[in-house]
């Protein structure tokens, strides 16, 4: 049971991608949904074996290395972690796989994109069964790998290759400091299997905040922190279900999970620790941002992925793993509900995205309203919704850590924010005027059952799984004891942020007045050009290493140093040799007698 949740995905990506021909848009639609369906049930069976019945099971396959005193095995590690990760990632995939099937009906390629998505989920199931850094970094880079195939999945288009190759590149920036972090842990502990590690930790060890710093830069670049985020908003030129399998619950949820797993390692490390609520409260709030004046409607679902892990780090940074650990399975089922009620609606405005162009889609599209106000408040942390009883905890937990009071405060502004981008969201594009054409809107109406049903189901999760989960995440969280307005706080700014967007966009006073328009347009512009992060990264980093690339490595070294010592060099030094030599053959019998008799001389000289 325990291997055969790793290799059904396996199978049905390799027979789905290699045979697509043959088994046609219909088989390979069946079979990878049959098969991810299938890893979700054995799932729940691994879920109610190791956590509800705290029964870990640890597997040893083969052996991969054997040098000397290391020795790496391929294992697989079930405990509480593992079970509650492979529960989110099969479920969401598996409703994304449906969705898919009514989604991308009418494209040629079905085979290849359904291929895609179970390889992606094998390799993140793989990323998060690993009981050794070297398997880990397998499913690291398997999943950065997917990413690349499925935002470029339409190939054709000029945005889509960048997109996939600047989540790339973006990605290898953190990969080295995992990379850097496992031979530090190798030659500090000689072993990369988690067990040997957590029994080998040492107080005060000199090494612990340098090693988690690492580790923290490969999360920073996977879940898209502040510094490495620029790739996730650009990934939404993928089709909408990569966008909800990406952002929900696989590829930017494997920094988090690398956090979390190698939390003994960051109780060893005080100054890593704090770095890394630094970074997750002002990612937070950074991404917060710049939500509140995106137009795309994906894009602003997207800063929320982003802002939400902001949450999810800041929390780690305060050891509390394991609130970000159901915070993140919450945010997995809202944020998919909310990518799919996206691609529900663009799929009914012929592929439009830009909010400012919808408007007035409630009465034509009512049960895709509903839905996607369910994910909209929950992602808000309205009361008794699975966004509730994770986010205010964090901010609870954060209010009670003094030592870190910005944190918090960052936190609950962000929560102000969300529920400001939440709002505008839902009213542009469903209770405003409409701005649509008139051909468009006639056409509008609700999708296949193949959409609907996902989205229903996600829709329960995101009503119901904060309120199930609390008990078996949480259940070893002790609940601070603060004040009973600061409990009710982030409720409070939820509603300020809900009807402050609401007046703005109703009313005809606010930025539209000659006194507030300038101000409105100067934060207009920053916020919405990303607080000019590209800006900054393209023009004062990529352009100086690419400079220094071109001068410096590739004119001196490669076509300057390397070339003269090497091939250049000993083809000239072989070349004026021989044009030496060749003078000695300039066919004049006088130079060949003088020669002869020199030669002969030495000879008889030598000889007597």
């Amino acid at each position: 049971m325990y291997i055969l949740i790793i290799f059904l995905p396996l199978l049905s990506a390799v027979i789905s991608g290699l045979f697509g021909r043959t088994i046609g848009t219909r088989g390979a639609s069946i079979l990878t949904s049959s098969c991810i369906v299938l890893s979700f049930i054995i799932s729940c069976l691994i879920f109610y074996e190791t956590t509800l019945n705290v029964s870990p099971v640890y597997i040893k396959l083969w052996r991969w290395f054997d040098s000397e005193l290391f020795t790496g095995s391929f294992g697989l590690q079930f405990d509480s972690l593992t079970a509650s990760m492979l529960f989110v990632i099969t479920s969401v995939s598996a409703l994304v796989h449906i969705y898919s099937t009514g989604y991308m009906e009418g494209d040629p390629h079905i085979p290849r994109f359904m291929s895609y998505l179970s390889f992606f989920t094998f390799l993140m199931i793989v990323l998060v069964t690993s009981d050794n850094y070297i398997q880990l970094f397998i499913g690291w880079e398997g999943v950065g790998l997917c990413s690349y195939l499925l935002i470029n999945f339409w190939f054709t288009r000029i945005k889509a290759n960048k997109a996939a190759i600047k989540a790339m590149l973006v990605n290898r920036v953190g990969d080295i400091g995992l990379v850097l972090a496992m031979f530090l842990i190798l030659r500090e502990f000689g072993s990369l299997e988690f067990s040997i590690i957590n029994n080998l930790l040492v107080i005060g060890s000199e090494s612990s905040n340098i090693i988690c710093f690492l580790l923290f830069v490969g999360a920073i670049g996977k879940s898209a922190q502040l510094g490495l985020h620029t790739w996730l908003p650009d990934a939404m030129e993928g089709p909408t279900p990569v966008s909800a399998l990406i952002h929900a619950a696989t590829m930017v949820t494997a920094g988090v999970f690398l956090i979390i797993r190698s939390a003994p390692l960051f109780e060893f490390a005080p100054f890593a620790l704090t770095f890394v609520t630094i970074i997750g409260a002002l990612t937070a709030f950074f991404a917060a941002t710049i939500g509140v004046v995106q137009n795309d409607l994906k894009k602003v679902i997207a800063y929320s992925t982003c802002s939400q892990l902001g949450y999810m780090v800041m929390i780690c940074g305060l050891s509390h793993y394991s609130t970000s650990l159901f915070h993140l399975m919450n945010h997995a089922f809202f944020k998919a509900l909310l990518f799919l009620s996206a691609g529900s609606v663009i799929h009914a405005v012929s592929d439009e995205q830009d909010m400012r162009k919808m408007g007035g889609l409630i009465g034509s599209i009512p049960l895709t309203y509903i839905l996607m106000l369910i994910g909209s408040l929950s992602l808000m942390g309205f009361p008794y919704l699975t966004g509730f009883y994770s986010k205010d905890l964090i901010l609870e937990l954060a209010y009670n850590k003094y030592y870190m009071a910005f944190a918090y405060w960052l936190g609950s502004l962000s929560a102000l924010l969300t529920a400001f981008y939440s709002t505008r969201l839902i009213y542009l594009t469903f209770l405003t005027n409409t701005n649509s054409r008139k051909e468009t809107l006639v056409g509008v109406h609700e999708p296949s059952l193949n959409i609907l049903f996902p989205l229903v189901l996600l829709a329960f999760g995101s009503l119901f799984i904060g309120y199930g989960g609390k008990e078996v995440i949480i259940s070893n969280v002790i609940h601070p004891i603060v004040p009973g307005y600061i409990k009710i706080f982030p409720l409070i700014l939820s509603l300020l942020g809900g009807l402050l967007a609401i007046f703005l966009y109703s009313s005809n006073v606010s930025w539209r007045m000659p006194m507030t328009r300038g101000v409105y347009l100067t934060f207009y512009t920053f916020f919405n050009s990303a607080w000019q992060f590209n800006y900054i990264i393209n023009h004062f980093i990529v352009r100086n290493v690419w400079r220094f690339g071109h001068k410096i490595t590739y004119k001196v070294i490669d076509r300057g140093l390397l070339e003269q010592l090497g091939p250049n060099g000993v083809s000239r030094v072989i070349i004026n040799l021989t044009q030496k030599m060749s003078n000695l053959q300039g066919g004049m019998v006088f130079n060949y007698a003088l020669i002869m008799i020199f030669f002969t001389t030495l000879f008889i000289s030598g000889a007597l």
